[in-house]
């Protein structure tokens, strides 16, 4: 292995994940690397200062990627949610929606608004405040849980409410929905995490 490849190998380990964001800071290490060669390496420097400085501006990204990335999901949840249901499904056999049907699925819908809501501030944040974005990405994915369990509710007891719903249709919005929640909750945590570094760095003597 060369000392090239030991050093971005070693840059690598020191880096955090960054959503994504880290291998693209590598890819152009290597490829600066690849065209300058030792005299590069020589300008990088030891390998510590370039992760430390690395690492804060993935960090800063991280907030701005996280403020787009979450509000993409939200918007993407009401496929699964109504889109999808609202053009297969069929007719419902009743005049007015039974109760116990009617306010889940206006408490999810409500929720659903309510991450939206906090997914659009989040895109101001994040581009203003990054190091305040997290909080209303917390708001959001948050918000997000309670649509995608009342939301799941609702399939299921639409199977039985309505004769000829497809299980396999209602199972497969939930399983999409859930797996929107937990990439939204992924994202939330990386950004979290390279929140409390950030202030971590901030607070650390000279």
């Amino acid at each position: 292995m060369t000392a090239r490849e030991r050093y971005v190998r070693e840059l690598e380990r020191r880096l955090p994940f960054a959503l994504g964001l880290r291998r693209r800071a590598l890819a152009e290490i290597r490829e600066h690397l690849r065209e300058g060669g030792d005299e590069a390496l020589a300008r990088f420097g030891p390998v510590e200062e370039l992760a430390d400085e690395l690492a804060r501006e993935l960090r800063a990204r991280v907030a701005v990627r996280a403020s787009w990335l979450i509000p993409t999901l939200v918007a993407v949840f009401v496929f699964p949610f109504y889109v999808v249901p609202e053009n297969t499904l069929p007719p419902a056999p009743w005049d007015v929606k039974p109760e116990y049907l009617a306010w889940k699925q206006q408490l999810a819908a409500g929720a659903w608004l309510v991450a939206l809501a906090f997914a659009v501030a989040a895109l101001v944040v994040g581009r203003v405040k990054p190091r305040l974005v997290v909080w209303p990405l917390l708001g959001s994915v948050s918000t997000l849980a309670v649509a995608v369990a009342f939301g799941s509710i609702v399939a299921v007891q639409w199977l039985d409410a309505v004769p000829g719903s497809s299980a396999a249709l209602a199972y497969a919005g939930m399983a999409a929905s859930l797996m929107l929640l937990v990439v939204g909750a992924l994202v939330l945590v990386e950004a979290y995490r390279s929140a409390l570094r950030d202030c971590g760095s901030e607070l650390a003597p000279d």
